[in-house]
């Protein structure tokens, strides 16, 4: 009943996250963040145990988080997209897999018991010859054997009582330590992938402080561009000034180290929009707004 539930949580809180109006969205995504995915894989990871209220407390928005970052970094690894829909397939995705592994796996281990004593043959019963009292006493005696009980066996008895509480501490200290390894190798993969991409070059589009309007009303404004690819070239550059105007528009040259920069005359009472784009793009890839002269 509880994984049914958790099930039909799970596709509820995705489809809202995905098509939900107003606060829908955020609530399904906290579910599916810090919540939902926990809660599964911790069915998943500890069949049969009963655990208590601050290890389940713990252990759902840790695993959430340590599901989180590897479906994030798996996303990436993918080549797919890091958006709404991705994030949303992956926690819906691993959240519906470790409620499944809940249900399967009791089952399998349950059936392995009952496979073997199935196949064990079933033994006749020996008929059972009644004794005298006197026979019995002689089997019983004859049977009777008489051995000392020696100090190395007496002293193993509480060495067991000892190893108990280290067991149950084991035991206790397992959920801890498998949450820990998930947001330590999570936190590795997340480094290594920010080294990797530490020196990705990034397009920026900057301008300077305008200078003073002139005699015509216009004034003029250095704008830079930075980390230009020649294999997104060439670019265009469009400048519109009010609304409903015509932009103007000019090609970008890239230069061997990627950067450009040009002085452009912008009207000095109009707020000016400064857009890039690349070949082939009809939404700007990067856009740059010029306020107009106080």
């Amino acid at each position: 009943m509880r994984t049914r539930v958790l099930a039909v949580l799970t596709v509820a809180a995705g489809a809202a996250v995905l098509a939900g109006p107003g606060p829908l969205p955020v609530a399904g995504g906290m579910l599916l963040g810090f919540v939902l995915p926990g809660m599964a894989l911790t069915g998943a990871l500890f069949p049969g145990r009963t655990l208590s209220p601050v290890e389940r407390t713990l252990l759902a928005p840790a695993l959430s988080l340590g599901a989180l970052v590897v479906a994030g970094l798996g996303i990436h690894l993918t080549g797919a997209d890091l958006d709404r829909l991705s994030w949303t397939v992956a926690t819906v995705g691993v959240t519906l897999v470790g409620l499944l592994v809940a249900v399967l796996r009791p089952r399998l281990s349950a059936a392995a018991p009952a496979g073997q004593e199935e196949a064990a043959p079933a033994g006749e019963a020996l008929p059972v010859l009644p004794l005298s009292e006197r026979d019995a006493e002689a089997v019983a005696e004859a049977h009777t054997i008489a051995m000392s009980v020696a100090p190395v066996e007496a002293a193993r008895e509480p060495a067991a009582t000892e190893q108990s509480p280290r067991l149950r501490l084991a035991r206790q200290l397992l959920p801890l330590a498998l949450v820990l390894a998930i947001l330590g190798g999570a936190s590795w993969l997340s480094f290594g992938t920010s080294r990797e991409l530490y020196d990705t070059e990034v397009t920026a589009l900057s301008a300077a402080p305008p200078g003073p309007v002139d005699s015509r009303g216009n004034r003029t404004v250095t704008v830079s561009a930075t980390g230009l690819l020649a294999e997104d070239a060439p670019y265009t550059l469009t400048v519109t000034g009010t609304p409903g105007t015509a932009p103007s528009r000019r090609t970008i040259t890239v230069g061997a180290d990627g950067t450009w920069s040009e002085n452009l005359s912008v009207p000095g009472d109009e707020r000016t929009t400064v857009s890039l784009f690349r070949a082939g793009d009809t939404s700007a890839y990067r856009t740059l707004y010029i306020s107009a002269a106080e």
